[in-house]
């Protein structure tokens, strides 16, 4: 029978550490998103002051727009890099699809799956 080893985790629950990345990553995800709602409504302000002939005005909600989308731009891009930098480990759980395994009858011990 296997027993599990300081290095396995033996539930699904995240290990002590790794709480803060969860939050900095939600917290980036919201961050993306409000800087994307913001430069839509820069957008519309922008709009609005160039069909009223504001031109001091259009040119400030010109840069503002334009400053919230690429904030927008590049948050989502440093998620999207450190996303693909986080390893991916595969953890061992009885139902997982990962890890096929043989279960003898008689004294119910695992055996990784042989064909």
């Amino acid at each position: 029978m296997n027993t599990p080893n300081a290095d396995t985790p033996t539930s699904d629950t995240p290990r002590r550490g790794s709480r803060g990345r969860v939050w900095a990553r939600v917290t980036e995800n919201y961050l993306t998103w409000l800087l994307l709602m913001a430069g839509t409504a820069a957008a519309g302000a922008f709009l609005t002051a160039l069909a009223g002939g504001f031109e001091g005005w259009t040119v400030v909600a010109a840069i503002v727009t334009v400053v919230l989308f690429a904030g927008c731009w590049f948050s989502y891009r440093d998620g999207a890099r450190r996303g693909a930098a986080e390893p991916h480990i595969i953890q061992y759980h009885p139902d997982s699809p990962d890890e096929v395994i043989d279960i003898d009858t008689d004294t119910g011990e695992r055996q990784p799956h042989q064909d």
